[in-house]
């Protein structure tokens, strides 16, 4: 089985310096170019569900192939499943903390820009650092679906603060969303 497949993001997980943030850096240079396209929310939020399903499959057989059984450092679908999370979720937490505000960065490149760049460095902190219960995926849930699962999982927490940030950043109103 060749070592440039859907697992390896086609071989920029084989980079001999730091495979997962050059992964994540594949992530956020495809999602700028995704969100900046009309419907690019939508497409994006499909992108990260394929992605993610077809990530599980495809690290399952690499990780058959090569006869490895924990998270190989190479295979790096998973950042680009687990960043794409972080960029879709974070407005939509913003919507549902009652701030109607946050939808903005999709309509202005600077601000989409920023959203990119914290998503990266947020994603890559929480991933690298692997707090609770992220460290408990990573140790216990075997196979694709572990491997996927601790960085679904550090997503969901750099959306969390990524919301934040961009609320603050935008000084979005507290004020609810009327119906």
């Amino acid at each position: 089985m060749s070592r440039r497949t859907l697992a390896t993001l086609y071989g920029a997980g084989l980079s001999p310096v730091a495979p997962g943030t050059v992964g994540s850096l594949v992530a956020a240079v495809l999602a700028w170019g995704i969100l900046m396209l009309p419907f690019g929310w939508w497409l994006l939020g499909i992108g990260t569900l394929v992605y993610t399903l077809l990530g599980i499959r495809s690290t399952d057989r690499y990780m058959q192939a090569h006869g490895t059984a924990h998270d190989p450092k190479e295979v790096v679908v998973d950042e680009l499943a687990g960043q794409w999370l972080t960029y879709l979720l974070a407005p939509l937490l913003g919507v549902y903390m009652l701030h109607d505000n946050v939808f903005m960065l999709l309509e202005d490149p600077a601000l989409l820009q920023r959203h990119i760049v914290l998503g990266f460095i947020l994603f890559r902190t929480f991933d690298i650092i692997k707090p609770w219960p992220i460290i408990l995926a990573d140790r216990h849930v075997e196979g694709g679906f572990g491997v996927m699962l601790d960085d679904l999982l550090a997503g969901v927490f750099a959306a969390f603060v990524l919301c934040y940030l961009d609320i603050s950043m935008q000084g979005a109103s507290s004020e609810p969303i009327s119906n």
